[in-house]
């Protein structure tokens, strides 16, 4: 092999070894963030839910008043308190159907977004704006799936007085079904990164040019 033929090897040895090292290094410091990430995420979880316990309150109080009262969060969980009247008595009494609800299920995505978003090289302030953006997305995925949890479990796990409930509205069994397997599958998962590819999409161009230079 001619000098020149080295040299040319030795080159795109080189450029390849750049276009690893970026992607390598940010992926390696993301899962080291991202042990912080499910700390935070845990520790800070009543406050993090409250901005979505009152956007699922706003939904089903205000759109559906006839059936639905309140939602009462407690710590992180939900308390949703409905107007459906069920058979049981309660100490002979009648009582009416609450729904316990844990919307962490739904923003494991938070945590997830933090260790990327700490990964990616970027001004300081920029990172702030960065994770309150991906916090506002999360609430948003987390709501979708509180809401259509609720009505799931309405229509096919509380039994024939919440059913008749759901009847009444315009939403079909088919519907809560798709929505809430989207909310539950894919929405906690793939939003927050395609939220981070988004803010993002001029440091990831400048990564794959440099793989194919």
């Amino acid at each position: 092999m001619s000098e020149q033929e080295q040299q040319r090897k030795n080159s795109t040895e080189s450029t390849d070894e750049q276009g690893k090292n970026p992607v390598k290094e940010m992926f390696v410091l993301a899962a080291l963030y991202l042990p912080l990430g499910f700390f935070l995420w845990f520790f800070m979880a009543s406050g993090l839910m409250f901005p979505t316990s009152r956007l699922v309150e706003w939904l089903l109080a205000g759109l559906y008043p006839d059936i639905f009262e309140q939602v009462v969060q407690l710590g992180f969980r939900f308390e949703v308190q409905t107007l459906v009247i069920m058979p049981q008595q309660v100490d002979g009494r009648t009582a009416a159907l609450n729904l316990d609800i844990n919307p962490m299920i739904y923003a494991w995505g938070l945590a997830l977004l933090f260790g990327l978003t700490m990964a990616t090289p970027t001004r300081g302030v920029r990172r702030l704006v960065q994770l309150l953006i991906g916090f506002a997305v999360v609430t948003l995925v987390t709501t979708w799936g509180v809401f259509w949890e609720v009505w799931r479990d309405m229509a096919f796990l509380m039994g024939p007085q919440a059913a008749a409930a759901v009847q009444s509205t315009n939403l079909s069994a088919t519907t809560i079904a798709l929505c809430y397997q989207l909310g539950y599958l894919m929405f906690p998962g793939v939003v927050p990164i395609a939220a981070w590819i988004l803010m993002n999409r001029p440091f990831i161009e400048q990564l794959v040019d440099s793989r194919h230079r």
